[in-house]
């Protein structure tokens, strides 16, 4: 099969499994029945349906603000809602072509959210393989997106909770490495403009992903003497700067207009007392090993990324340093939030966004693995691969049935309840002395 071939399969795969897990379409509308999609998707029903950002009915969502007005505004930015944007006009004119009675929130809209979550994750993919193709066979850049598409919780936000920001921001971080790469082996102020735009939708759909601009600029760089020939190359393409600048901006102007119309203030924190009040002691090892949402319990094939990170990090395709910072940095940003487990979710989901930077040191250990000599050790660690990946679908599966995310009455946040679930997954009996967890 061609590349192409395969991506198209796994948009038919994506849209079905989406399809089938919101009960053969029966439950589309909880797409949009929770938090962050509703926040992300007002915009388009204020401008579109209700022809007014200051007519919002109120529909009391959990993102929902009033300003001094007793007017209701949204508290998420509208980065996403640019992605959801055509998809949300193509309903639109069903509804009204096909005389539809519903409301904004009605199965034409959902089905429309539905499809752009899957067809920008299917974006993602392909940006993304593009990317890893430069530096990786064919072979190990089909095992690495194998890797990530169900040996991480990204298949979960590709096909359950397409409503949230994670894969669009995966869809933009694949976009700016490609991009990168383009810019920096052929400078030119076209690719500083859409680096500009792309970033700067980066950061208005997720502030915190601003620190993605950190390994850009160390994309490639592996010791001092690349360093310094980066610094060289931006003191010499410095007009590219300023141009870039403008269109990250520009990115912004939709929102600023938008909290100055409902603020007063060109600038607004939208998240009342929401913060960073772990800043100090950051839940760091939590963020990545406790059964509340631990990146690594839910995606432990991310393991392997760190082999890569530590063995191979004078391979110049690892990113040692741009990779190792930025995981840091944002574990302790995530660690930070008052919600470090960040509320209802499938292992820690702001992590879905980064993907695309782990792709490629992930890629660097797949490389090792298919080149391994011992067929015995290759053939295990392949098997060890495809365990993993079992485990995190099969564990995504589970988790559509525990309520809102793994925190239901019946969930103890506790080791042995996760081994119940485990077991489940793996049709291994339940002991007796251990909890039964929450049934489906």
């Amino acid at each position: 099969m061609t590349d192409n071939s395969i991506l198209l399969c796994l948009f038919a795969i994506f849209f079905f499994v989406s399809y089938s897990r919101y009960d053969n379409g029966r439950d589309v509308q909880n797409i949009l029945c929770c938090s962050d999609p509703q926040g992300y998707y007002m915009y388009l029903p204020a401008l579109f349906v209700y022809k007014d950002i200051h007519s919002v009915p109120d529909i009391n969502y959990v993102g929902e603000m009033k300003n001094e007005k007793g007017e209701c505004y949204t508290k998420y930015s509208c980065g996403t809602a640019y992605f959801y944007l055509p998809f949300f006009l193509g309903a639109h004119l069903y509804v009204h072509l096909a005389h539809t009675v519903t409301t904004p929130f009605g199965a034409p809209y959902c089905y429309g959210i539905m499809l752009c979550g899957v067809f920008w994750a299917v974006i993602g993919l392909f940006l993304l393989k593009t990317l890893l193709l430069k530096y990786f066979s064919r072979r190990v850049t089909w095992l690495t997106l194998f890797c990530i598409i169900a040996g991480t919780n990204f298949f979960n936000y590709a096909t359950l909770e397409v409503g949230m920001s994670h894969v669009y921001n995966f869809t933009l971080f694949a976009a700016a490495l490609l991009m990168t790469d383009l810019y920096y082996k052929d400078p030119g102020k076209g690719k500083a403009m859409i680096l500009g735009l792309i970033t700067g939708w980066i950061v208005l759909s997720r502030p915190t992903n601003i620190v993605m601009l950190i390994f850009l600029f160390l994309y490639r760089v592996v010791s001092i003497n690349d360093f310094r020939a980066r610094i060289r190359l931006f003191k010499e393409n410095w007009a590219h700067l300023p141009v870039a600048a403008v269109c990250f901006i520009a990115m912004w102007v939709p929102q600023l207009l938008y909290w100055k119309a409902m603020t007063g203030h060109w600038i607004k924190y939208s998240y009342g007392d929401e913060g960073f009040t772990n800043w100090k002691s950051p839940k760091m090892l939590l963020v990545l090993f406790d059964t509340e949402n631990g990146l690594l319990v839910y995606s432990p094939i991310l393991f392997f990324l760190f082999w890569a990170l530590l063995k191979r990090r004078k391979d110049i395709r690892s990113n040692f340093w741009g990779t190792s910072i930025v995981f840091i940095t944002i574990t302790y940003v995530f660690g930070s939030w008052w919600a470090w487990c960040f509320g209802g979710a499938f292992g820690h989901r702001c992590y879905v966004d980064y993907y695309p930077l782990l792709a490629l040191p992930l890629a660097v250990t797949m490389e090792c693995i298919l080149k391994l000599k011992n067929s015995y050790a290759r053939v295990s660690l392949l098997a060890v691969i495809l365990v993993f990946c079992y485990y995190s679908v099969a564990l995504s599966q589970i988790y559509m049935y525990l309520g809102q995310g793994f925190n239901g009455p019946d969930w103890k946040w506790n080791w042995d309840t996760w081994l119940t679930q485990v077991r489940r997954a793996f049709f291994i009996p339940n002991p007796y002395h251990l909890p039964s967890g929450p049934s489906q």
